[in-house]
């Protein structure tokens, strides 16, 4: 969220922000841990080992996934992606902002957590993704698909982000430099 970003969405732009996963801010216990654990396998049982969340939630149909393969759930093909991600903790944005991709985390803590979600901010439209899509595209084809299949919703007029978030809120889900 630099300068030449905030003046892209103030003067109604489009905006992808891609967080890489060492800088995700965490929580007082610790970054979030990504996994695919069932219910039985609980923090409450296991105190708190990793991992602590119980897989992923998406849209197959959402416009953002529509150039990758997904059901409404986790599957293999997240596999890669949610190993190679930071989960970032949503609690502290607009109650109505619903992450593109959500974590599902531990019926214990029950944060709103998501590794993709879109939002209004000035005039324009953001894009924040907290998987790493950038990291060897050439042997990646997961991330390198998911990446395209962003691009280019954002690229459509279906990217019209409604719920407003500040410059701060989305600053306080990332680690500085």
């Amino acid at each position: 969220m630099n300068d030449q970003a905030l003046a892209a969405l103030n003067a109604g732009g489009k905006v992808l922000l891609l967080i890489p996963p060492s800088r995700v801010k965490g929580h007082k216990p610790g970054k979030v841990a990504l996994g695919f654990s069932s219910i039985f396998w609980n923090t409450a049982w296991t105190r708190g080992q990793p991992p602590t969340t119980l897989g992923i939630l998406c849209d197959p149909k959402h416009p953002a996934l529509a150039e990758f393969p997904t059901d409404f759930h986790s599957n293999w093909q997240w596999w890669y992606l949610i190993s190679q991600a930071g989960a970032m903790i949503l609690d502290d944005l607009p109650k109505e902002l619903r992450p593109t991709v959500q974590v599902i985390d531990d019926w214990v803590t029950a944060r709103k957590l998501g590794l993709v979600f879109e939002a209004r901010m000035g005039a324009g439209s953001l894009l924040v993704c907290s998987m790493d899509l950038r990291k060897d595209p050439e042997h990646n084809p997961v991330a390198r698909q998911m990446l395209h299949s962003l691009l280019r919703y954002m690229n459509s007029s279906s990217f019209k982000p409604k719920v407003p978030v500040a410059p701060a809120q989305v600053r306080s889900l990332i680690v500085p430099p």
